[in-house]
């Protein structure tokens, strides 16, 4: 079940900016944009199956993490580390692999001049970076996020 989920999301964050399907809803909970880049954070749901999805979109291609509700808070904890460390440079912060899907997408977060989320996976590297302006926004999704897992 999760591998059809995690395919479709990855689909809809492709083709589509708000999807629905006769399976499933998928809801944007945020968007962030920079570089020509987009970070996507979105909620999957289908009956009482829920996958939260991190995606990042650049010239037209992109790609997509998707976290079981038992797995989001290893996203949120990097996200709190990586708001909370301050440095000109990159600092890695740390890893998430995607489990329970052919693809095994990582997603590796550094902290620096903003936070910059990597993800990898068999297609190229995706990078995007949130400017310091976005960290209020990302922080209030990553909790939306989290309590909508919850319920």
């Amino acid at each position: 079940m999760r591998r059809i989920v995690v395919r479709l999301v990855v689909l809809a964050l492709v083709l589509t900016p708000v999807a629905s399907w006769a399976a499933g809803t998928l809801h944007y909970a945020g968007r962030f944009y920079a570089g020509g880049g987009e970070f996507d954070i979105a909620h999957y749901a289908d009956g009482r199956d829920k996958v939260a999805v991190v995606g990042i979109k650049t010239n037209q291609q992109a790609t997509s993490v998707a976290f079981a509700p038992g797995e989001w808070h290893s996203f949120a904890e990097l996200w709190v580390k990586a708001r909370g460390t301050r440095s000109a440079t990159w600092q890695f912060i740390g890893t998430f692999k995607e489990t329970g899907n052919d693809d095994a997408a990582q997603l590796s977060v550094a902290a620096g001049p903003g936070v910059q989320l990597t993800i990898t996976g068999r297609k190229r590297p995706f990078i995007f970076v949130l400017s310091p302006r976005d960290y209020a926004a990302f922080d209030a999704t990553v909790r939306r996020t989290a309590t909508w897992l919850a319920h």
